[in-house]
């Protein structure tokens, strides 16, 4: 199970004004090359007891300095979030043989990108969002297949609406790390770290 990697290029940060331009770039080129979820990322978060939790959301916004996902607002990872803002991310491609990790701090999108995204999705994902208390205890499969009947027959004929407890966060960076695969474990790793008067660039060992 000990993978060689291949040799994939240079790995270079072509703006340091946009640092996660490259990102961008890594996230097309995974689904140009097959992966079935290019935007799949890793976030972790702190509870109170100081005890962290990972689980797999998508990237579905990204500017400049910035990533957002979207979620139920009475998750778990929503309830941490507002107890503790800061959030650590990971991306990883096996097609590229490429990883992002990236730290920053996370705060609630405002209710216009919700609704933008939210008008967006496939109306079942809409539904769906309403019939799922995320994270709490399920009594069974049918229990929830009832409320995403009772939904679907409620909205019926009309637009879904944004659920009250339904929206995203947005991720500020405050640094991110591009690492690439390399043959015999010498890996390239850049590291960005947000400054007051920039970005500032190094490279990393393996």
């Amino acid at each position: 199970m000990n993978k060689q990697y291949r040799d994939g290029g240079d790995l270079d940060v072509p703006n340091l004004d946009k640092p996660l331009e490259l990102l961008e770039s890594w996230v097309k080129e995974a689904k140009e090359k097959g992966s079935e979820v290019p935007n799949a990322m890793a976030i972790s978060t702190v509870c109170n007891d100081g005890k962290s939790h990972s689980r797999m959301v998508l990237l579905n916004y990204q500017n400049d300095e910035e990533i957002g996902f979207f979620t139920n607002l009475n998750s778990n990872k929503a309830l941490e979030l507002r107890n503790n803002n800061s959030i650590s991310v990971v991306f990883w491609w096996p097609e590229l043989e490429r990883q992002v990790r990236l730290e920053g701090k996370a705060r609630q999108m405002p209710a216009n990108q919700v609704l933008d995204y939210h008008n967006t999705r496939p109306r079942k994902s809409q539904i769906a969002a309403w019939s799922s208390n995320q994270s709490e205890e399920l009594q069974s499969r049918e229990e929830l297949a009832e409320k995403f009947n009772f939904y679907e027959k409620k909205f019926e004929g009309m637009d879904v609406p944004v659920p009250e407890h339904w929206g995203g966060f947005l991720i500020t960076v405050e640094s991110v790390e591009y690492w690439s695969g390399r043959p015999n474990r010498l890996h390239e790793r850049i590291l960005l770290t947000k400054l007051e008067t920039g970005w500032n660039h190094k490279r990393l060992y393996p």
